[in-house]
């Protein structure tokens, strides 16, 4: 629900007359969508901290959930992402300058939950490891991940017997 009300706003922010996105460009040129790979993992801690792992892929507009521990949704999960989800996330990458992020932030509380943000597109990839002081660029991004991992729509995975 987050994540709809998310990309709503940003609907709201866009002017009437921009340009429209496809699955092969976006506002910037040369963006292909079908290049995006996104991985989010949140890891377990001493306490009941939310474990599970999400993964947007835009070749397939697929994405998958896995719950692991502590989570509503446990267990394999998957639902379809539309091209303007992907090019929503493509943005909100972009705004909040993943790739000039550092690769990692940590502290010496080991108790804490640690989180894991890849982004590929493009030909670029990066992953990120935040378990202490982050900044709010990347608190934005996870915080569209998990709107993204709460959001309705997902469909449990039939396990092969």
């Amino acid at each position: 629900m987050k994540f709809i009300l998310y990309s709503s706003f940003l609907l709201l922010l866009a002017p009437c007359n921009a340009p429209k996105t496809s699955a092969t460009s976006t506002a910037g040129s040369g963006n292909n969508l079908k290049t995006m790979i996104i991985g989010y993992e949140k890891t377990v801690c001493f306490g009941k901290c939310p474990a599970f792992t999400l993964t947007i892929n835009g070749e397939t507009n697929k994405a998958s959930y896995k719950g692991d521990s502590n989570v509503e949704k446990m267990g394999s999960y998957e639902k379809n992402i539309s091209d303007e989800d992907l090019a929503m996330l493509s943005e909100v990458f972009e705004k909040n300058k993943f790739f000039e992020l550092k690769d990692e932030y940590d502290g010496a509380m080991t108790d804490l939950p640690s989180k894991y943000v890849s982004f590929s597109y493009n030909g670029k990839s990066k992953k990120i490891k935040d378990r202490h002081n982050a900044p709010a660029e990347l608190k934005e991004i996870e915080k569209v991940l998990d709107a993204i991992a709460d959001s309705e729509g997902w469909e449990k995975v039939k396990q092969a017997e």
